[in-house]
């Protein structure tokens, strides 16, 4: 029995993603940044994108408009992660790494409740007062797990900060990427 020999992934610069796209450059990237794309960086520090996840994109670009909570829920997730693994020191988050593993467990959890609702809130066309109250009700409970886990005022207000810029950036750009009015953002 043969063997059939699989094509070797194709890797392009983001400058021939971003115009074969009609996107730009930083949109390409923000994309690899999110894991929508796949990426590397070469020897000498550029970045190639898999065409392959380019035609994929293409195909689906009918799908996961600006109003698609899981794409939304994505993006918020990666960049949520990101700012946690670079920012524990520069955002004063660096005593969250000491709280035992229940209470990350549930931290991490209601981040996640978060984010979700953030998501459902962004592709939702009805701004109710019930996205508020889920909201408060989160908040409350993370809170809580805060206190009772010994985390200082100050480092509490910190990683909120941090949530809202992380959740207010993801807005601004699936705004940008979806051609939305700022304020749909």
């Amino acid at each position: 029995m043969e063997s059939e020999e699989q094509p070797r992934p194709t890797w392009i610069t983001l400058g021939v993603a971003a115009s074969q796209l009609g996107v730009s450059e930083s949109t390409v990237r923000r994309w690899a940044d999110a894991g929508e794309i796949r990426s590397y960086r070469t020897s000498g520090g550029h970045r190639r994108v898999r065409s392959e996840d380019l035609r994929q994109i293409v195909a689906g670009a009918g799908e996961g408009g600006p109003r698609d909570s899981d794409r939304i829920s994505q993006l918020a997730l990666a960049r949520v992660k990101r700012q946690l693994a670079r920012g524990r020191q520069s955002h004063g988050l660096s005593s969250l790494g000491s709280l035992d593993e229940a209470a990350r467990d549930r931290l991490r959890m209601m981040g996640r409740q978060m984010v979700d609702l953030f998501a459902r809130y962004m592709a939702s066309s009805r701004r109710g007062e019930r996205f508020e109250e889920d909201a408060q009700t989160i908040g409350h409970e993370y809170g809580h797990t805060l206190i009772a886990s010994g985390v200082s005022l100050s480092a509490a207000v910190s990683a909120f900060n941090m949530l809202r810029r992380t959740l207010e950036e993801t807005a601004w750009q699936n705004a940008s990427e979806s051609s939305l009015p700022p304020e749909e953002a």
